[in-house]
């Protein structure tokens, strides 16, 4: 797969499984929206107040997969999560997101957190397996 291969992949699934480092120790796992993709770095958004927050604020380390059963294709990618505090970028997801200002109460904006991905290594795999580094 090639870097915007991946991309499409991605905005075609939509959801992905981001695992995270738990307080105990333990792999903590759960279903995310990422579809965004600005420069090299992947964007998802979040309530402040979740548990995946605290976490990534612990140990940055994540993981996420997305996959297709049709074809049984899967794409990973490890990296360091970062919160986004650049008003340019917010504004931006904002702008391709408009369901996130739905999901937000009125009132809430200050729940509101993105995230961003830094990659350190994406795999790819069409029909499961063997995985193949993509170029980033």
């Amino acid at each position: 797969m090639t870097r915007d291969e991946v991309v499409q992949f991605i905005k075609e699934v939509q959801f992905g499984y981001l695992a995270t480092i738990g307080a105990d120790d333990s792999p903590c796992v759960r279903p995310i929206s990422i579809k965004d993709v600005y420069g090299d770095d992947f964007y998802f958004f979040t309530f402040c107040t979740t548990r995946k927050v605290g976490e990534m604020e612990a140990n940055p380390k994540v993981e996420v997969v997305w996959m297709k059963t049709d074809g049984a294709s899967q794409v990973r990618v490890k990296g360091d999560a970062a919160p986004v505090t650049d008003e340019a970028i917010i504004e931006r997801f904002m702008a391709d997101n408009p369901m996130a200002s739905q999901i937000i109460p009125p009132g809430g904006e200050h729940l509101f957190a993105l995230y961003k991905i830094v990659p350190a290594k994406i795999d790819a795999a069409i029909g499961m397996v063997p995985y193949k580094e993509v170029e980033w």
